[in-house]
């Protein structure tokens, strides 16, 4: 990829309609690399019973009736409630419309190369476009959760959305209207993080002006972006309060206010290693030719350090690939490929101080196979990692994609199997919040606290597990009294048991040990306690329908 396609008209012409070719190869990389993972997550269901809920009952609960805000991704509800109240698949339609949000973060990035280079008027190959989008495609943790289920694909595509346009806005000799201030309330609409990153864009925005434009008071266009952002997440953030009751989501009590800078500190730098971001630091230091190159700069900085140290604080998070992590991807990818265009400018440069001409085609020819190589380097560390990552096992407290995927596959027979099995008016008490209650159906004590609000503001972080730092006690289940305690669910690939002390001692609270061998489980038998008077003098083994 030259720098001289103004000096060859013919290059430039084959290699803007090349630029897009690369564009739609990315995209395709991109939807299989996901589909290799071809997973849900367990919490994705915890939205999709939300969503089934405001389509059946015309309530966004998770419990009909309970008013708790056990999700932290509104839009993305609302898009899934879409989805079912068209009767499509939530899981199906989840993933597909994962990869398309991730498949319009690649076009976001390409399109701002576009301007960066017209702006910039460089002579820079158009082909350079394809790069950034190229290096999301292989990347393991971006292309896991362009799947999953959950909003991070969508939440990836709004920050990233905002910051470019944001740049651009910054850039413009003439400032467009300001719609990186809506873009960035999609963001803080769809996760809680977008209020930060509007917070940040907010301090780079007078720092910017101070510093460069020699503005003291803000302008028109500032006022209009901060009025954009709060004229559609106010009104969003007003109705939630008033519908929940509380200024945070249940979620936010329900993990407790612990700082796990170990935890957190395990989590970020394996993401920045294996990843490969660190490379993207001295690649920063490279002079650039590129107009507007420091702001750029300082906004990836004034993003993404900050972001690092929140996502270190709270701990990271339980589930492999660092999800709360993807969202940073396309800028260090960005970043990347603008590193890259320096080198090779600087190589370009050198050959032209040494040899008086332009590097020839043979030179030519062994820098793009240095890059080629490099870039299949990368790709064969990211194949190791996504093969890694579907292994069944946890590590340090991070469970493996193979194993969430795994929980999935075996809780998704006991959901269904409990809808066939019990009357509406039966309840459950699980950790498992997710698969269990959205095909069950049934009222539901998240014994983890993220959808029940007495545990969330009243019991004491007790556990250094992101996410999971508090549980239900035992005299507030007993006074809930489901109908079906689970907990986590106990499978076995024999006929279980339950040790005579512990049937003794949930008999004594109303509860009576059962087991059932559920058709497509494995391993095939599960046990739990029922409600005494439920089952009166049934036997312990229970007779489990299917639907």
């Amino acid at each position: 990829m030259t720098d001289d396609t103004q000096q060859h008209p013919a290059a430039a012409r084959w290699q803007r309609p090349a630029m897009w070719i690369g564009l739609g190869a990315a995209v395709v990389a991109l939807a299989l690399h996901a589909h290799h993972f071809d997973f849900i997550n367990d919490d994705a269901f915890i939205s999709f019973r939300y969503a089934d809920n405001l389509v059946r009952h015309g309530e966004l609960t998770y419990n009909v009736g309970e008013r708790v805000e056990g999700y932290t991704n509104f839009l993305w509800t609302l898009v899934i409630a879409g989805v079912l109240a068209l009767g499509g698949d939530a899981v199906v339609w989840s993933k597909a419309l994962g990869v398309l949000c991730s498949a319009g973060t690649l076009l976001s990035l390409a399109l701002f190369t576009r301007w960066w280079v017209a702006h910039s008027q460089s002579t820079r190959s158009p082909l350079w476009a394809c790069l950034a989008p190229a290096l999301l495609a292989v990347n393991s943790a971006f292309a896991c959760w362009s799947e999953g289920g959950l909003e991070t694909a969508l939440f990836t595509f709004w920050v990233t959305a905002a910051v470019l346009r944001y740049v651009v806005e910054r850039l413009s000799e003439e400032p467009p209207l300001p719609w990186s201030g809506a873009l960035l309330a999609l963001a803080a609409m769809t996760r809680p993080e977008g209020v930060l990153l509007f917070g940040l864009l907010g301090l780079h925005r007078l720092g910017w002006q101070a510093a460069v434009e020699r503005i003291k008071l803000p302008p028109k266009d500032a006022w209009l972006w901060g009025a954009l952002f709060v004229g559609l997440y106010l009104p969003y953030w007003l109705w939630r309060f008033n519908y929940y009751g509380y200024p945070f989501p249940n979620t936010y009590y329900a993990k407790g206010d612990q700082a796990l800078w170990g935890l957190g500190w395990l989590y970020v730098s394996s993401f920045v290693t294996d990843c490969h971001v660190w490379i993207v630091l001295p690649l920063m230091a490279l002079p650039s030719r590129m107009r507007g190159a420091g702001a750029l700069r300082s906004v990836a900085l004034v993003f993404v350090v900050p972001f690092l140290l929140y996502v270190t604080r709270v701990g990271g998070d339980f589930m492999a690939l660092w999800r709360f992590l993807v969202p940073t991807l396309p800028v260090f990818a960005l970043l990347a490929q603008e590193g890259a265009a320096d080198l090779t400018a600087m190589f370009h440069e050198a050959w032209r101080a040494r040899h008086g001409d332009a590097p020839g085609r043979l030179a030519q020819g062994r820098l793009l196979a240095a890059g080629l190589a490099l870039f299949v380097l990368l790709g064969v560390h990211n194949g190791r990692l996504t093969q890694r990552s579907l292994e069944v096992g946890s590590e340090n407290g991070v469970d493996s994609i193979g194993w969430l995927k795994m929980f999935v596959d075996q809780l998704t027979p006991i959901g269904h199997a409990l809808a066939a099995t019990y009357p509406p008016e039966t309840s459950i008490a699980v950790t498992a919040a997710g698969v269990i209650p959205y095909y069950a159906r049934l009222r539901t004590l998240d014994l983890l606290a993220l959808n029940d609000v007495y545990t969330a503001h009243n019991v004491q972080a007790h556990r250094k597990r992101p996410g999971h730092a508090k549980a239900a006690p035992e005299p507030y289940v007993l006074k809930w009294a489901p109908t079906l305690l689970i907990w986590q669910p106990r499978l076995s690939d024999h006929q279980p048991r339950a040790r005579p002390g512990e049937q003794r001692y949930w008999k004594a609270r109303g509860y009576t040990f059962r087991y059932a061998q559920v058709p497509g489980l494995t391993p095939p038998w599960w046990s739990w306690y029922e409600r005494a008077e439920s089952v009166g003098d049934e036997p312990a083994r229970k007779t489990i329908q299917m639907p």
